[in-house]
């Protein structure tokens, strides 16, 4: 016999306190649990189900569950969550953490060619690449079914020209790489005999400025400030300050932080171990005793008690990893603020650009190019030498006198 709307309410409660949630998140179900326990009883529904909460859902709101949420008032967004937990409990006997999102399901009218050509770009790029490229395939594809063009045989330059107008708010950065995804694109359906002509050639040229940009840059005081003003007296402070050790004193990569794992520490010898994201090349570095007390810190008193494996998880119930997607811009963006860096428009300031700052102070500190190369895990100095640009120190030393 199925589980009465009261057992199964009172067996997720049960659960969200072993999970940790919140109080008020757990009241805050309750509220909606309660409408839809009233709703259930005006309707005669004896049983909750999805069919249930569909109805319940649509009825109140006017649209349904599988509804984006940001399409979605603030309040119905809430009740979704309440309805999907006692659903996730009731299929699977747990909870688990989900953000709705934008379906990314491509049109089956670009089938099969957009699924081949994705396949392709998920077998020899890195995930970020991948990411940035599925976003741009969705903005053209949906540009394309906008317009009533879902043959791609029948593409032609105008309506690539088209496309390329509606893009024209974008940045130089972006529409440098948009005109990369396209020309890829084109290039795949031409390749593999889905058009008769190789529209690459119709994709505007965009000059980029990559080799003269300055790559945004904080000096070790600036970095000395922003570490000073990170809380480590609470939980949540001690993770997000190891965070950022490891970013000005590896110059990691955010997506290779994110994804450390309580395996590569290895204490006996006293450094660590991971692969890179982007590059898939295997980083040892010594742990610096900074690091390794930080990590102390946070291990002892701050990081709260899961099964995920990835040293830094979140804070709020379940306790789990960061998402794949996560750049943790709203940790680094906190400490800026508070640190008083607020010129913002005239350089980055994200984790990355932690990245540039430890490359720069090398330079400064007179480190071989090969070096920093080596310590940032880049394919070649010539990737490196995009560094030289902040390399003040440098520069000086290299001035001529005047007479």
């Amino acid at each position: 016999m199925s589980a009465s709307f009261e057992e199964l309410t009172g067996a997720v409660d049960r659960l969200l306190h072993t999970l940790q949630y919140d109080r008020h998140t757990i009241a805050a179900y309750h509220r909606f649990w309660n409408r839809l326990s009233e709703f259930m009883a005006h309707e005669g529904i004896l049983e909750f189900n999805r069919e249930c909460g569909e109805r319940y859902y649509s009825q109140t709101y006017g649209i349904t569950l599988s509804e984006p949420s940001k399409n979605c008032p603030g309040d119905s967004r809430h009740c979704h969550r309440a309805i999907t937990v006692l659903l996730d409990y009731q299929n699977s006997g747990t909870i688990y953490r989900r953000r709705l999102s934008k379906d990314h399901t491509f049109d089956e009218s670009f089938q099969p060619a957009i699924g081949e050509f994705m396949a392709f770009v998920d077998g020899s790029m890195a995930r970020t690449s991948r990411r940035q490229i599925r976003s741009r395939m969705e903005s053209f594809l949906g540009f394309l079914t906008e317009r009533g063009c879902t043959d791609l045989a029948k593409l032609n330059r105008q309506t690539i020209l088209d496309y390329w107008k509606s893009r024209s708010h974008v940045c130089r950065t972006t529409q440098v790489y948009d005109a990369y995804v396209l020309r890829k694109f084109f290039d795949f359906l031409y390749q593999h005999g889905y058009t008769v002509v190789d529209n690459s050639v119709f994709v505007p040229n965009v000059m980029g400025n990559r080799k003269g940009q300055i790559p945004s840059f904080y000096t070790a005081d600036e970095i000395t400030t922003l570490l000073s003003n990170v809380d480590r007296e609470n939980p949540a402070g001690k993770r997000d300050y190891a965070i950022l050790l490891f970013a000005v004193r590896y110059g990691m990569r955010v997506g290779d932080i994110r994804e450390l794992k309580l395996s590569d520490i290895d204490w006996n010898s006293s450094a660590f171990s991971f692969c890179q994201g982007k590059t898939g090349k295997a980083m040892t570095f010594p742990l610096l005793d900074d690091v390794a007390t930080a990590l102390i810190d946070y291990f002892q008193n701050g990081r709260p008690k899961t099964s995920c494996r990835n040293i830094f998880v979140r804070h709020n119930a379940p306790y789990d990893a960061f998402g794949e997607d996560d750049n943790l811009h709203y940790i680094i963006n906190k400490y800026m603020r508070l640190s008083g860096f607020t010129d913002f428009h005239h350089r980055k300031h994200g984790l990355h650009s932690l990245r540039h700052s430890i490359a720069g102070n090398m330079l400064d500190q007179g480190v071989p190019m090969p070096a920093i190369t080596e310590v940032l895990g880049q394919s070649s100095t010539d990737t490196t030498m995009i560094y030289t640009k902040i390399g003040i120190g440098q520069l000086r030393s290299c001035a001529l006198e005047v007479d």
